[in-house]
């Protein structure tokens, strides 16, 4: 089981009027056989306030064990004027296409596609086979965030993964950080720049 309810709720920040996180409970098919499609969206949830998290998580949590599915929250705050006008957009797409069908998925869609933070935090996937690089992948990304004037740039958390750990971390160097990693053999270590991070994994998975 992964609950990080705690680990998550110091990182969210409701400083910015009109901007929210976007917590999504998904059902594999790599957990669950019997589906047809990858993947299925169990429930969306939206977090406006400080309280919002706390107040959820009994039910996100009864969710995941109910669907044996993983709760995401994607750490980068969305805008609800962007993700309006965007909604908008893309309901006439649908409409001129007659795509009726998709019409009621694009609220959605746009909420796990977008993001409005000026300084987005970044994911560094670390699988369980690669956990050994791990300090020396934090040593790398730490000197990184030193070439960056005027910034108190830093990783910002540890999240455990099923099967590994999440980075979160303020952004650096792209290019150089590839760079190193390709020289150090250590292309295995993914960074992902808007996805989300694990918040609940039940028992079951």
């Amino acid at each position: 089981m992964r609950n990080n309810f705690e680990l998550i709720d110091p990182l969210l920040e409701f400083t910015e009027p009109n901007t929210f996180y976007f917590v999504q409970i998904l059902k594999r098919r790599k957990e669950n056989p019997e589906m047809k499609a990858n993947t299925s969206v169990i429930d969306n949830f939206y977090l406006y306030t400080p309280d919002d998290l706390a107040k959820f998580m009994p039910r996100i949590i009864e969710q995941c064990e109910k669907n044996n599915a993983r709760a995401y929250i994607n750490l980068n705050r969305l805008d609800l004027e962007n993700i309006a006008l965007y909604v908008v957009k893309q309901t006439m797409d649908c409409i001129i296409n007659k795509d009726f069908r998709s019409v009621k998925n694009v609220y959605q869609s746009a909420c796990g596609s977008h993001f409005s933070e000026k300084d987005k935090k970044w994911i560094i996937d670390i699988d369980e086979d690669e956990l050994h690089h791990k300090d020396e992948v934090v040593s790398i990304i730490e000197k990184l965030h030193l070439e960056i004037p005027k910034k108190d740039y830093r990783i910002l958390a540890e999240i455990p993964t099923k099967t590994g750990i999440h980075l979160i971390t303020n952004p650096f160097n792209v290019a150089k950080f590839v760079h190193i990693m390709t020289v150090r053999e250590l292309t295995k270590i993914e960074r992902k720049d808007n996805s989300p991070t694990i918040l609940y994994v039940g028992d079951g998975i």
